[in-house]
């Protein structure tokens, strides 16, 4: 099933003619819509209740207010917002803060228009969204945790039912709500009914810190 159309986005950058780069960008996907613009984390904020876009793309970078903070901020207020973190190369040491603040995805600036749109596309229907440099970052940061980790990580998952497991295991492999409705033979209501159930019971707080606990526990799809 695909997201809502349009898919409206909220651009936050301090600088203006990034903000038109990404609009533009944006713009060209008849999609999607382009519903504000923010030049700090606190206009961000502000917009993000007023305009409840289906997605914030957001710079790390910003004066007043970094994108980090007004992440952490907007989510207290809307768990359910679905944000973008931006980052330049070099930056990807805010991926681990960005990941406990509940970003969906994080996406690089000098990412191509088709990928930067296929980000805000499947962030809007669901999934999670990793530049091809930042994922190999968060594999390679999966890849070298320790026995302690992955012990906490299966003891999170324990209480979950084997159609769970499933599901689990299919976020992550990177699918959407719908793929996974589509792969298991379900309705997406009861896709997203597992994954509340999958969060609250292994205390991931987003997507992305989902498929990082079915990488440590060693849930693989088939």
């Amino acid at each position: 099933m695909p997201p809502e159309l349009p898919i409206t986005v909220l651009l936050v950058d301090d600088d203006a003619l990034i903000r038109a780069g990404l609009g533009a960008i944006l713009a060209s996907d008849s999609r999607i819509e382009i519903a504000g613009e923010a030049e700090n984390g606190h206009r961000a904020i502000e917009l993000a209740s007023r305009l409840q876009p289906t997605v914030i793309l957001m710079d790390i970078r910003m004066p007043q207010l970094d994108g980090l903070s007004a992440l952490e901020a907007i989510l207290g207020q809307q768990p359910d917002a679905r944000t973008v973190i931006l980052t330049t190369f070099g930056e990807e040491q805010y991926i681990d803060r960005a990941i406990a603040g509940g970003a969906a995805g994080f996406m690089l600036k000098s990412s191509g228009p088709e990928e930067l749109i296929g980000a805000v596309v499947a962030v809007a229907e669901g999934a999670a969204a990793l530049s091809p440099r930042i994922a190999k970052r968060v594999i390679e940061k999966v890849r070298s945790i320790d026995a302690g980790s992955q012990h906490a990580a299966r003891l999170a998952i324990e209480a979950l039912t084997a159609r769970e497991h499933e599901v689990l295991a299919l976020v992550g492999a990177g699918l959407s709500n719908a793929e996974i409705a589509a792969r298991l033979v379900l309705i997406e209501a009861t896709v997203k009914g597992h994954m509340t159930s999958i969060m609250l019971k292994s205390g991931a707080r987003n997507r992305v810190e989902a498929a990082l606990i079915a990488y440590k526990a060693g849930i693989t799809c088939n």
